[in-house]
């Protein structure tokens, strides 16, 4: 059965910077530079919960592999955070280190012993 992720994901994608977007011009909660960043870091944690997902549910041979897309999503999120305040030091060894642990994560679900 084929399985359609990537409307799934498109979605998940315009729902998101749609809510961020009137969230965004209904209160002054966030601005608009941040609405872009918040939808690049929940996008990449969609991605990589739906690396969690195509690993459990055993993907065909021409399907993206599960390690492909957690990668994505661990980029996604780390770029995502970095633009949010980049003026702060501090976050960007935070998302380093991020990054470091999300990776040990995966790699822990796909090596075979």
């Amino acid at each position: 059965m084929k399985r359609l992720w990537n409307v799934l994901s498109a979605g998940i994608f315009l729902l998101t910077l749609g809510i961020l977007a009137v969230i965004s011009r209904l209160t002054a909660l966030i601005s608009l530079w941040q609405v872009l960043s918040l939808t690049i870091v929940i996008f990449g944690f969609w991605l990589i919960i739906l690396a969690f997902i195509k690993k459990a549910l055993k993907t065909t041979a021409y399907e993206a592999p599960p390690i492909m897309v957690g990668g994505w999503g661990i980029f996604l999120v780390s770029i995502g955070m970095i633009l949010y305040t980049p003026e702060a030091w501090i976050l960007i060894i935070a998302t380093l280190i991020l990054v470091v642990g999300l990776i040990a994560i995966v790699y822990s679900f796909v090596k075979k012993t």
